[in-house]
């Protein structure tokens, strides 16, 4: 029994803690009257109903104070009650021990041995007790909480030391599932933009200036004339009528594209940059071009800066009057590739697959990124895209702010030349493994498809049962291929739209000059030439002009084919022609220029 006594120690100290203590006990004593005990008198066997409810609400039972010593009695029952008595020591007015009833079934307890004192009398509802969930008092077992409308059950006491727990109380599978789809949600869409989220870092790099190469008349700044690479001059100087004004001679040659601009012609070699005087094609006096490293890529000119990447690891920013260096950003490896300045960034590659956007201003670093593959030619920029292939055939599109990776599109060799992009920037065009590709401009790629897209290729060509044919590479709209894809297109095409449409040039190993509709790579028209054609052509006007490898330079109407006129340099042509003014320059292999009106 002493276990139990210590329980209902516990359980009175509880009881104590309620308000009953005080004038609910003088209630009771008023309302229930004085009270003899005799064990012959069955009356005495119970307690009323008026008197229970004078008691507090969550007690059990009720303990009878008696009025006289009583001597020692055996176990008294009755039809509801139990009582066990004891004898009583002291004066009739201090009892020093009480009878405990019970329901019929119950232990007889000595009240006095539980350490219960006159003022403990107790009525105890079974069904009342505290909110094991909020720890309301007075609710009713089975019935919902008044504050938290949780069901009332009995627990044990481990299990109510639980539930209490904040984090346990809010929990259930409900919200457990729901947490976890939200998640997940919350997973599968930074899995699907992190390549699209800028670093804001980056954005936090000013950028000094807003330089921008020049399409104007009569200039021709970078490589591919304008940010997209068209070729295309459409307004100023008339076409020329294939006269050789004059010739001269740059020693060492490489693959160095001529860039014009104020009548100066500027030309990169394996000794450094040579400044050429438009109207008789000699060096400019007073101009020291030399280099550490060889120009193999052409130069960009804008404004009073001259740009352009050399072999010794250095991409450089001179004055373009006088030759004076301005400033020398260190790449990773060697810079083979010319650079495209567009609102205030220079854009360029180096070896190592790098890709850099450096402030043209003061050659700061803004953001790099790293490419599969070396990248094979310039970039192309539209509206805020960059457009750039590697040596391993993959074609890019990246945030020009922040170098971020929209989309990728995979061929299967090389990528030869520099992309061409539409004017609303919606295609791009680039040659890769003897074929012309066309591109959609305007994606942007979730990572996982291809890489789904490229087993399900794979089990169509070991033909399984009941798999089909696999859906076409996102992005991709057309590719033309020549008759023999071995002679087929190496170089970038040029690109006119006009009220005739948008259409294609591109020249081939076959000899052949296509002309393609834009829009579905369909054929408009074809001219042959006397060899292969392996650098881009040019669009000026009405005029379409490239050359050979046998030295012959053509001017044919571009919307026809027809031939207006041709002439011979006698080396062979395998870099584009561009325009200085009135002046068309051509560079051969044998490193001779020629200016031609």
């Amino acid at each position: 029994m002493a276990g139990f006594g210590n329980i209902l120690r516990r359980f009175v100290g509880r009881l104590r803690e309620q308000e009953t203590e005080g004038s609910g006990q003088e209630e009771f004593r008023s309302r229930l009257g004085p009270q003899t005990y005799d064990p012959l008198d069955e009356s005495v066997d119970r307690v009323s109903p008026d008197a229970g409810r004078a008691l507090d609400s969550g007690t059990e039972g009720s303990v009878i104070r008696p009025e006289a010593d009583l001597s020692p009695q055996p176990m008294v029952e009755s039809p509801g009650l139990a009582f066990a008595a004891e004898p009583l020591t002291g004066s009739s007015a201090e009892p020093q021990g009480a009878m405990i009833a019970e329901a019929v079934g119950g232990t007889a307890i000595d009240v006095g041995q539980a350490g219960l004192t006159d003022d403990d009398v107790q009525v105890d509802d079974p069904l009342e007790a505290n909110c094991p969930y909020c720890g309301l008092r007075n609710q009713r077992i089975g019935m919902r909480c008044e504050r938290c409308s949780q069901v009332i059950v009995r627990l044990p006491a481990w299990a109510q030391h639980r539930r209490r727990n904040w984090l346990l109380n809010r929990l259930s599978w409900k919200r457990i599932i729901l947490a976890s789809m939200v998640a997940l949600l919350i997973i599968f869409v930074i899995w699907v933009n992190y390549p699209f989220a800028p670093n804001p870092l980056i954005l936090f790099k000013n950028i000094q200036s807003q330089m921008t190469a020049d399409a104007a008349p009569g200039v021709w700044t970078i490589s591919g004339r304008d940010l997209q690479n068209s070729r295309n001059v459409q307004v100023g100087f008339p076409p020329p009528k294939g006269e050789v004004v004059w010739s001269t001679l740059i020693p060492a040659p490489l693959n160095s594209e001529p860039v014009a601009q104020h009548s100066n012609i500027y030309v990169g070699s394996a000794d450094g940059i040579f400044s050429l005087a438009q109207h008789d094609g000699q060096p400019r006096q007073g101009w020291e071009g030399g280099t550490a490293g060889r120009i193999t890529g052409a130069a960009a000119v804008i404004e009073t800066f001259l740009f352009f990447g050399s072999t010794d690891h250095t991409v450089n920013a001179w004055n373009a009057l006088t030759g004076d260096s301005w400033w020398s950003y260190p790449a990773e490896d060697t810079v083979e590739v010319a650079p495209v300045v567009a609102d205030g960034l220079l854009y360029i590659s180096s070896g190592k697959g790098w890709l850099y956007a450096l402030d043209a201003h003061n050659g700061s670093l803004i953001w790099r990124t790293q490419l599969d593959s070396d990248a094979s030619a310039e970039v192309a920029i539209h509206d805020g895209k960059l457009f750039v292939g590697d040596d391993k055939g993959i074609f890019y599109i990246l945030s020009a702010r922040t170098g971020q990776e929209w989309f990728r599109y995979r061929t299967l060799k090389t990528i030869s030349g520099p992309p061409v992009i539409s004017s609303d920037g919606a295609r791009a065009y680039f040659p890769s493994s003897g074929q012309l590709y066309a591109v959609s401009g305007e994606e942007r790629e979730v990572p996982g498809p291809y890489q789904l897209k490229k087993i399900w290729a794979q089990l169509w060509l070991w033909q399984v049962p009941g798999v089909p044919r696999p859906p076409g590479q996102q992005g991709g709209l057309w590719r033309f291929s020549p008759e023999n894809p071995l002679q087929g297109i190496y170089s970038s095409p040029a690109l006119a739209e006009d009220e005739y449409g948008s259409t294609l040039y591109a020249g081939a190993y076959d000899n052949t000059m296509y002309a393609l509709d834009a829009r579905d790579g369909s054929r408009r028209w074809t001219f042959e030439a006397e060899n292969a054609i392996v650098a881009s052509p040019i669009v000026i006007k009405d005029q379409l002009i490239f050359g050979d490898r046998l030295g012959n330079i053509y001017s044919l109407n571009r919307h026809d084919g027809s031939l207006v006129w041709k002439i011979s340099v006698g080396s062979p042509i395998t870099i584009p022609p561009v325009q200085s003014n009135d002046l068309l320059v051509v560079r051969a292999e044998d490193g001779s220029i020629y200016g031609i009106k």
